[in-house]
């Protein structure tokens, strides 16, 4: 009887283990949309945009979510808000119907989302707009293809184009601080900047040199990690100026990074890969994600984790179940 019931406090012991180990779940949202990006405001309020012009929202923190009414059957790249009534939209017209109108345009709303003005980059072309990038001080700024480049004018809506003198395709960006912060991009771009994105300069890397950077993260003002083709994931301890190769485990191209803590992290990727360190990224271990499509973005917001990508794709993950030593969740991820 004695063994029987130590054969039980086994069994119901290993049961725990395995529900505390809190893996990546799989929401359904009803749609096949390729997600390409999510944000949350707060711990309630939260958004997730991706192609043919699908936005959803939640009001409850994520546990529902809700397909707007459609504007436009372009894609929706990217979803920011600056506060609870003033919001981005980055969007990408279809190569198809587009004609002559620029590849890339914005759409901005004043009152929370209800309604969605166009906004169009001055003098722009048939370069893509890849990433729009905000600053805790209020500057922003969009690029992409060719190292084009805008910055949001004084007005807070009108966005001018500055010349530079980059020239690969620019992918991400952020910032540690109010003045320092990277972008990446292409041909193992990594750009540094210490005064609020007035100047850029180029960053050195110790390491495979020709990888295409997809995203950059920022945890606090020195601590920063890239992530990019062949699970290459770089980074600094100098807030951007010197950058060091890390070993991830994966050869699989990484399109996103995350770190909740200064040593508790997660990067994604196609075929559904996610890898996470726990130790400032000396050491990544492969996670199990359910899915093979690519993902796109993943964040936190308090405890809970989200990653979204092709296919209708939202994962989510309750940190809360499984703390991790030392961590410290933030809200959200850039600017």
């Amino acid at each position: 009887m004695k063994k029987f019931i130590s054969i039980i406090a086994v069994l119901l012991l290993v049961a725990c283990v395995q529900v505390s180990r809190a893996d990546w779940v799989k929401q359904n949202t009803n749609s096949f949309a390729w997600f390409k990006d999510i944000f949350f405001l707060d711990q309630s309020r939260g958004w997730i945009v991706g192609t043919d012009g699908v936005l959803l929202s939640t009001a409850d923190g994520g546990s529902t979510w809700t397909q707007n009414k459609k504007f436009t059957n372009d894609a929706i790249l990217q979803v920011h808000f600056v506060t609870e009534s003033r919001g981005w939209l980055l969007c990408e017209r279809n190569i198809f119907d587009r004609g002559t109108d620029p590849a890339s345009y914005l759409r901005l709303t004043t009152d929370g989302g209800r309604t969605w003005e166009n906004i169009e980059f001055e003098d722009s072309g048939r370069e893509r707009i890849t990433r729009l990038l905000f600053n805790s001080d209020g500057k922003a700024m969009a690029f992409g293809e060719g190292g084009v480049f805008y910055n949001l004018q004084e007005d807070r809506t009108s966005w001018k184009k500055v010349q530079t003198a980059m020239h690969y395709l620019l992918l991400d960006g952020g910032f540690g601080s109010d003045r320092v912060g990277a972008i990446v991009g292409s041909g193992g771009t990594i750009l540094f900047t210490e005064d609020s994105g007035f100047t850029w300069e180029r960053a050195s890397l110790l390491g495979e040199t020709d990888t295409r950077f997809n995203a950059v993260f920022f945890n606090g003002q020195k601590g920063a990690w890239a992530v990019g083709t062949k699970g290459r994931i770089f980074r600094s301890n100098g807030g951007g100026r010197l950058w060091k190769q890390q070993f991830s485990g994966v050869t699989t191209n990484l399109t996103d990074v995350y770190f909740t803590s200064p040593t508790s992290g997660w990067a994604i990727g196609e075929n559904g890969v996610i890898v996470r360190t726990r130790d400032g990224g000396n050491n990544w271990s492969d996670v199990t994600s359910r899915t093979t499509h690519r993902l796109e973005k993943i964040v936190f917001n308090g405890e809970r984790g989200w990653v979204v990508g092709f296919g209708g794709t939202v994962l989510t993950y309750d940190a809360g179940s499984r703390p991790d030593q030392g961590a410290q969740p933030v809200l959200m991820k850039r600017g």
